[in-house]
């Protein structure tokens, strides 16, 4: 699933914009900064073939320098908080939410197949790749020798 980033229709409590976020059928209209890091996250979920998760905008967080929501499964028996700061650059918010969600696909895989997600191509059956900030883009690296693999948003 590659995250659509729409129009802004209405505002947080904050005032700030919100963005629609997901497949049609469970769009979700979240803050757009974190609509917009979470997009190339998600991108890597749908090619990769993992779980995805339903998007819910439910402001669990007052801390007006953030903008968060809910990642559920889509039966509703799994969810965990995502959040990004608002003051911080793409990059770091792109690597911030990349963390968060992949805790959430962990989670979600777990007893069912592997959970090293993303896979490390150089370690395949020992651990994930780690996002990571490296010559300003959020990339996913290995955390065993730094090597980075992809540019967040460009697994295949």
């Amino acid at each position: 699933m590659t995250a659509a980033i729409g129009p802004t229709e209405r505002t947080t409590p904050h005032g700030d914009p919100l963005a629609s976020i997901g497949p049609p059928c469970q769009r979700a209209r979240v803050h757009v900064q974190l609509a917009s890091a979470l997009a190339p996250v998600f991108a890597d979920v749908t090619a990769t073939g993992a779980p995805v998760p339903r998007v819910v905008d439910d402001g669990w967080s007052a801390d007006p320098g953030s903008a968060t929501a809910m990642l559920w499964s889509g039966d509703g028996s799994h969810g965990a908080g995502v959040s990004v700061p608002l003051d911080r650059p793409r990059p770091e918010q792109v690597c911030h939410v990349a963390a968060m969600a992949q805790d959430w696909v962990i989670d979600e895989l777990c007893g069912t197949t592997a959970t090293n997600w993303p896979r490390c191509p150089h370690h395949p059956t020992t651990h994930p790749l780690q996002a990571v900030v490296r010559d300003g883009a959020a990339r996913w690296s290995c955390p065993r020798d730094g090597t980075p693999v992809a540019v967040v948003g460009t697994l295949r």
